[in-house]
């Protein structure tokens, strides 16, 4: 079993050189603010000890790994400045925050529900989720990508667990790229990418289990017909399916390499891996008591309701001109 140093480095291997990243690229005055916080940070990191983080009333959202676990005032001292980083609006900045953002999803280190409703860890995750989001605003055909890595990352991991407000915020990204991006192939991996979230949350709540496999989807099924996209659409479908299958890949890693399956090897069981800690305070929000595949379907009932309304909200102006021409219709006399 690995030391908690060696534990510990895991983290700071994904941490230390994006701070130091941020602090190079924010030397000017308009960021010298967040590169002093992320000096700050990488100084908490080189005198701690991590028998002395983990030791702690509230768990936090950050793991090195196992049971090596960050309080949650660490975990934001941390994630702060990489929060603040992406809502910065600058392309050098906010960059090295999403690629370790991603990271730390894709690694494991983040854990916790993403929720604005919810608890301090659970507002933190989604001020987090929110911040990435943001990024697609700078319009850099590169961090588009890294955007769609890193949402696509939260919501196919076990340990990070996306819920409500959250998820559609992730899916309204993954439209605005798809509609707004100036590149084809970060429109078709936007695309793809949505529809891989979808089978991800329905796959899981068919099946009631949170590690249940779920296989990459097809691109190229997404793409038109050869006759009419001729051969230029091969480099992409073969990019984008790429770009899908190491996604799964590595979230596949962690979850095979950190979390039980079920005592019967390969077959899929209900783990509760899903389901959010409860504390045995008498302040208990009773829809923490729900399974995560009730959430998950109520995600879903949401998501559809709020596509309808879209729908219905977009045909008002519609319907309402062809009532007034009835009227008129029925108005007509000698």
């Amino acid at each position: 079993m690995a030391s908690p140093e060696a534990d510990s480095r895991l983290i700071r291997s994904v941490l230390v050189p994006a701070l130091e990243k941020i602090i190079s690229n924010s030397s000017w005055r308009k960021h010298s603010k967040l590169g002093t916080e992320c000096k700050s940070v990488l100084e908490r990191e080189k005198l701690s000890d991590v028998e002395t983080i983990s030791n702690s009333q509230l768990p936090g959202v950050l793991h090195d790994s196992g049971s090596n676990e960050l309080s949650l005032d660490e975990s934001e001292v941390i994630l702060s400045p990489l929060i603040k980083a992406c809502s910065s609006g600058d392309l050098k900045i906010a960059e090295p925050a999403l690629v370790c953002i991603q990271k730390l999803i894709a690694y494991g280190h983040l854990r916790g529900e993403s929720d604005p409703t919810g608890g301090p860890d659970a507002k933190l995750l989604s001020r987090l989720i929110e911040s990435v989001c943001k990024c697609c605003e700078l319009g850099d055909e590169g961090v588009e990508l890294l955007v769609l890595k890193t949402i696509l990352s939260a919501v196919t991991s076990v340990q990070l667990r996306i819920h409500g407000d959250s998820l559609l915020e992730i899916v309204r990204t993954c439209y605005d790229i798809f509609l707004s991006s100036k590149n084809v192939v970060n429109q078709t991996t936007a695309k793809a990418s949505l529809i891989q979230m979808l089978v991800i949350v329905f796959r899981r709540m068919e099946a009631d289990s949170s590690t249940v496999p779920v296989q990459p989807i097809v691109v190229a099924e997404l793409m038109e017909p050869p006759e009419k996209s001729g051969d230029e659409d091969g480099p992409m479908t073969t990019f984008v399916q790429g770009f899908i299958s190491k996604v799964m890949q590595e979230i596949d890693g962690v979850l095979n390499q950190g979390t039980p399956v079920g005592s019967n090897g390969g077959a899929t069981a209900h783990d509760g891996a899903f389901e959010t800690r409860t504390s045995t305070t008498e302040t208990t929000n009773p829809a923490d008591l729900l399974d995560s595949t009730d959430k998950d379907m109520l995600d879903a009932k949401y998501w559809e309701m709020s596509m309808y309304k879209s729908a219905l909200e977009g045909r008002k102006g519609e319907l309402a001109d062809g009532d007034v021409e009835k009227d008129d219709d029925l108005n007509i006399g000698p």
